[in-house]
């Protein structure tokens, strides 16, 4: 399945929470809840598995990804040591575009991806032009000097993605991002259950 491309503010409602890697929103939305023809009906009670797949896609909302993007980073995690949904949750984070994202250089995860993909970003002084890159604790990533998106990103800056700046990140006012330190389960901003996404996958 491809990337989401339709109706942004649609998808928040359905979940029933703020995603702000796709969509810079108020969390108090105007319209609260799911979208319909029938406006504000009462929900029905969700089955188990309707439960695991919300949780599901609001991370691949979130983070931007397609199915098969996200089941990699599944069996990655499902193969690794310890917590699988906590691991999982750190590799979406490590994300570079995701780290673009969160330092804020770009509103959205879409704006990030292009930031990348288009080559304005280096790692380590190396130009990386690959969205799902995995940063490393150490790395440093700057704006290409002669990048024609610094002006965009300079303004995009000033009015930051309303996410504050997470603990594993340090940004300094020259557009410099330092890694400090592998990100953790509580530095993902959406309100999420790993568990029940480890759960989901565990049957397919």
């Amino acid at each position: 399945m491809a990337r989401y491309t339709g109706p942004r503010l649609r998808i928040i409602r359905r979940l029933g929470t703020p995603l702000p890697g796709l969509m810079r929103t108020d969390p108090d939305l105007r319209r609260p809840y799911p979208p319909g023809q029938h406006g504000p009906t009462k929900r029905k009670k969700l089955s188990d598995y309707a439960l695991r797949l919300m949780e599901k896609q609001k991370l691949r909302f979130h983070y931007g990804l397609s199915e098969r993007q996200l089941r990699r980073y599944v069996a990655q995690a499902f193969a690794g040591k310890g917590n699988s949904g906590h691991m999982l949750l750190s590799l979406l984070e490590r994300r570079l575009d995701n780290v673009v994202f969160r330092a804020g250089f770009a509103p959205s995860m879409a704006a990030a991806r292009q930031i990348v993909m288009h080559g304005h970003v280096t790692v380590n002084g190396k130009k990386v032009d690959i969205a799902s890159f995995q940063v490393r604790a150490g790395n440093v990533i700057t704006l290409r000097e002669t990048s024609k998106m610094k002006a965009k990103i300079a303004e995009a800056i000033k009015d930051p993605n309303n996410l504050k700046v997470p603990d594993y990140l340090e940004v300094s006012d020259g557009g410099v991002v330092n890694v400090k330190m592998i990100p953790e389960r509580d530095s993902v901003p959406v309100d999420v259950d790993p568990q029940l996404i480890v759960e989901y996958y565990s049957g397919k």
